[in-house]
């Protein structure tokens, strides 16, 4: 293979190399066929020497072969392939790759080439023989050589090429940015399905390169945001609300949101940041946008958690028929925010996307409206409770929470139990019949009975 120094049919030499290469396989699985059998006989075993020396011969110029024929089909794809395809990075680390190898080969080359210089000299110095032989075999040691140089030749050229590369086919430019460096140049440059690297080479574009390069840097900014902005919305289509059931009531609740929260935070702190970026500008509209759906979404949050910690302290109040019966306006109120509250878990439940879940309509509003109506609620509630401790002194002894479990259950005297013992310290139960009436009651400290003279009727 030391004249294969045709650039025009490297395929061919691969193709040579690999039919070579396959014989050499063939022969070693003979070889070691052969070599088995001789170990069975317990005979030498025969030492094919010459096949290691053509293998290892071989190796250099299959290497080279391959490396140049890649190198001119990758070349002519990005010559004459499409523009808008070329992605600078993976042809910079392709160049660079195919220069580390050519380097490679071309120094195994030029070593070689020595060796069969310093032998001719040694040949015609010892023996006479023809000039003409002499002059055929370095002819031979310079065509691959020859090669190498002229492939590293054409990857160097290559890389003059890549700052236009770099620049052009940046994947931030935008019509807007194409239509800047049209300005500078005096001609439409924009690149259609059409156009090629060596078309975009004619248009003479050093003068003009260090401006196209500002204006790919602020695309490559732009850009940045851009796919910042995209990550950042991806984000949520992964992210839903945690839902749980209440109690055997059929109806869902919120769990834990720090995770939601958190994340919130996070990107609301981002997009401020990046809204005071020099080049947010085309994108200003939607940077706005997103950060308006953020701190809605916040927003919907932190009053959705308010409504629900004061719908689950209420909902049991308002379960029991006594204290609708007491409260009939505070009742009224509260069917109007458990209205709005299944209507909310319900949709949550259907779609748990946390941005799908909070687009529902006017949802921040029925939200804050549920809030005004709880703290009305609420103030009544206290105002009730406050009545009944002043009618009856020693419900100031009880929590709110206390009076409520026994004015919820005034059907059912017997829940007063247990809290009888912080209303009256000596007193430690009551004794009751089948039909609620007071027969006896317990002290504290001895356990002692004290039977009443007259049953205390707890129904009039």
């Amino acid at each position: 293979f030391n004249d294969c120094g045709d650039m025009d049919m490297m395929q061919q030499y691969v193709k040579d190399v690999m039919q070579v290469q396959k014989k050499i396989n063939e022969l070693t699985g003979e070889i070691e066929f052969i070599n088995k059998e001789e170990e069975l006989f317990q005979w030498e075993i025969s030492n094919y020497c010459e096949i290691d020396q053509i293998s290892t011969m071989l190796e250099p110029y299959q290497k080279l072969f391959t490396t140049v024929l890649k190198w001119q089909r990758t070349e002519k794809k990005w010559m004459d392939g499409s523009f808008q395809e070329l992605d600078p990075e993976e042809v910079e680390a392709a160049v660079d790759e195919f220069w580390q190898e050519t380097y490679k080969i071309t120094k195994t080359f030029a070593k070689s080439t020595k060796k069969t210089d310093s032998k001719d000299k040694l040949t015609a110095t010892t023996r006479r023989t023809s000039s003409m032989a002499v002059v055929k075999d370095g002819d031979q040691s310079q065509d691959a050589y020859s090669v190498c140089q002229r492939v590293q030749k054409g990857v160097k050229d290559f890389k003059g090429n890549l700052p236009v590369v770099s620049i052009m086919c940046n994947p931030g430019l935008r019509q807007r940015h194409w239509n800047g460096m049209s300005e500078i140049i005096g001609f439409d440059i924009t690149p259609d399905s059409g156009s090629t690297l060596r078309k975009m080479l004619k248009n003479n574009l050093d003068p003009v390169l260090e401006e196209f390069e500002g204006i790919s840097n602020a695309a490559s900014k732009e850009f940045g945001l851009e796919r910042a902005m995209q990550k950042m919305a991806d984000e949520w289509e992964e992210i839903y609300f945690n839902t749980t059931q209440y109690r055997d009531s059929g109806i869902s609740i919120l769990a834990s949101v720090e995770e939601i929260q958190t994340t919130l935070d996070d990107q609301i702190i981002k997009t401020q940041t990046m809204r005071g970026s020099p080049f947010i500008k085309p994108f200003e509209k939607e940077i706005r946008y997103w950060e308006d759906k953020l701190i809605l979404t916040q927003e919907i949050i932190d009053e959705w958690l308010k409504v629900q910690s004061c719908w689950l302290y209420l909902e049991p109040i308002f379960s029991s028929p006594d204290i609708m019966s007491q409260m009939p306006e505070e009742g009224r109120l509260f069917q109007v925010v458990d209205k709005n509250w299944r209507d909310t878990m319900k949709f949550v439940t259907n779609d748990p996307k946390v941005l799908h879940a909070t687009s529902m309509p006017g949802m921040l509003e029925k939200m804050r409206d549920s809030n005004n109506l709880l703290d009305k609620i609420m103030k009544g509630l206290n105002n009730y409770l406050e009545k009944k401790r002043l009618y009856f002194a020693r419900f100031f002894f009880l929590s709110n929470d206390e009076m409520l479990e026994i004015l919820s259950e005034t059907k059912d005297p017997t829940r007063v139990q247990a809290h009888l013992k912080k209303c009256f310290e000596g007193i430690a139960n009551l004794e009751f019949t089948g039909d609620y009436d007071i027969l006896a009651m317990m002290s504290s400290e001895k356990r002692k009975k004290y039977r009443l003279r007259l049953c205390v009727d707890t129904t009039s």
